[in-house]
């Protein structure tokens, strides 16, 4: 035993002639709150045998209590194409749930005195009519639920509204989900369609959409067939767009774990999107880990990551913006001093006798910055000797070494190779050595968990500086992401630029 699930709409029921119409909207007339009502309008102005249609509201309120009248005057044109269907394909239905509107809450008074409002088009008074057709085919258990919009909201016209109203609804349902259930979603506003079919997947697992299709007999006379389509081409479309969505909102990694279990997915699709997933996480599957500390390869994630924070910060997702900056402030210091040290040609004699250029003498390793294991039995003055060479402000050593890879050298020698770099306020605070543990924003969501206002985010960007900024991304993208890639530029880092945003569309586009 099935379940039927229909939608109704304006035109699913149709007067077969207007010559009891006159007589009978008489005796109601005066009791409408619209009192103006053209007369009944031809379906097919060509052929007035294709019946007369009537907004749905008055049709109810006209015919309601008449039906004597129900089988002489009105005709059901959909619910019989619907019928055919079962019948043909002897299904046995034990229930049919049918969903009538009533817009009344949120039309007031002076609207609903013109017979264009859409609270005419509403079918709840339609409901006898419905019981007296259904009753008469089929021989089970009828029940009504109803799309009616409280007062202050939008109208069923409007998707999420109605998409709301009829998870409502659903969720009065009180059946089995794996028993099967036909969806007949044609009538009513577009809205009220689409909420249907994607409340009906989420609540039932055995779906078909029953539906009505037009075609023309061998006497070119129109005619009307119904078919069941299988629930998984809808599913899957619903799927693909939800990916789609992720994809552009920046969530590669979540679309590919939907679209594990969808099947016809081009293969190609997926490897862009697996190529988009390792972007969000700065890796690269052709490179081995080696390469990770080479120029090139560092000043293009350094690049990504500044599009990435730019995501993330739009998003409003400051944790993960934040906790990359830093690392892409620190890995840029890194990259841009091993860049101009590497132009250094001076060679110098180590104690076991060989040559070496002594710009190969300062190591880029997961620690950091360092001198070399090479030479790390080499006298201190020695080693001082080789920084000073490298252009490191030796005055900071004092015996530890180690103050090589600390933000506050790290700048200093920078400045120190080219006195005509440009910091940024943030660089520059971030590196100050005695900056208010207090105000480092890092430190604190990361080490604390702690949540994060956007006045803080922004005044963290600007590196406690005072000046006014109106928002997170325009104070980012002004005095932070600007200087920082002119920065780059300036040392003349390697990088390619893609924008981000296109390159989520395009890969969300090749889904089909």
């Amino acid at each position: 035993m099935s379940i039927w699930i229909v939608t109704t709409g304006n035109s699913d029921v149709l007067l077969k002639h207007n010559k009891s119409w006159g007589s009978l909207y008489s005796e109601v007339r005066y009791d409408l709150e619209c009192t103006e009502f053209a007369p009944p309008t031809p379906k097919d102005p060509y052929n007035k045998e294709a019946g007369y249609r009537v907004s749905a509201r008055l049709l109810g309120i006209v015919y309601g209590n008449k039906p004597d009248k129900y089988d002489s005057d009105l005709e059901f044109t959909l619910l019989d194409t619907y019928y055919e269907y079962f019948l043909e394909n002897n299904i046995k239905l034990e229930r049919i749930i049918i969903l009538l509107t009533d817009q009344t809450e949120i039309f007031k008074q002076d609207q609903i005195i013109y017979e264009k409002c859409p609270y005419w088009q509403d079918t709840c008074t339609l409901k006898p009519l419905f019981e007296w057709y259904l009753q008469r085919k089929f021989n089970c258990q009828l029940e009504f639920l109803y799309l009616a919009p409280k007062n202050g909201n939008k109208g069923i016209d409007n998707w999420n509204e109605t998409l709301s109203l009829g998870e409502e609804e659903f969720r009065k349902l009180d059946s089995n989900p794996l028993k099967p259930v036909y969806v007949s979603h044609q009538a009513g506003t577009p809205a009220i369609s689409s909420a249907i079919q994607f409340v009906s997947l989420g609540k039932f697992k055995n779906v078909k959409f029953l539906v009505s299709n037009e075609y023309f007999d061998e006497n070119y006379q129109q005619k009307s067939k119904s078919e069941a389509i299988e629930s998984s081409n809808y599913w899957r479309g619903i799927q693909i767009q939800k990916a789609k969505q992720l994809i552009i909102g920046g969530f590669p990694g979540a679309a590919l774990k939907i679209l594990e279990d969808i099947d016809r997915i081009d293969k190609a699709a997926i490897a862009s999107l697996e190529k988009i997933v390792d972007f969000f996480n700065l890796h690269s599957t052709l490179m081995d880990s080696g390469q990770d500390f080479e120029i090139t390869q560092a000043t293009q994630r350094i690049v990504d990551a500044l599009d990435l924070i730019g995501f993330f910060f739009n998003q409003k997702n400051y944790l993960q913006g934040i906790t990359l900056l830093a690392a892409a402030q620190e890995t840029f210091l890194k990259v841009a001093i091993l860049s101009q040290v590497a132009m250094i040609n001076k060679t110098i004699n180590l104690l076991n006798g060989d040559t070496r250029n002594v710009s190969e003498l300062i190591e880029w390793v997961p620690l950091g910055l360092h001198l070399s294991k090479s030479i790390k039995n080499e006298t201190n003055t020695f080693k001082i000797d080789i920084l000073k060479i490298l252009k490191f402000p030796v005055e900071k050593i004092n015996n530890n070494f180690g103050i090589i890879n600390k933000n506050d050298s790290l700048i200093d020698w920078l400045k120190n190779i080219d006195n005509n770099f440009h910091d940024w306020p943030l660089l520059r605070w971030y590196c100050y050595k005695n900056r208010d543990a207090n105000d480092d924003l890092r430190n604190q969501l990361m080490h604390n968990l702690r949540g994060v206002e956007e006045q803080e985010v922004i005044s963290y960007l600007l590196g406690y500086e005072k000046y006014e900024a109106p928002d997170v991304m325009t104070t980012y993208v002004n005095s932070v992401k600007q200087p920082f890639l002119e920065a780059i530029n300036y040392f003349k880092l390697p990088y390619k630029r893609e924008k981000l945003n296109k390159k989520l569309q395009e890969v969300a586009d090749s889904l089909i």
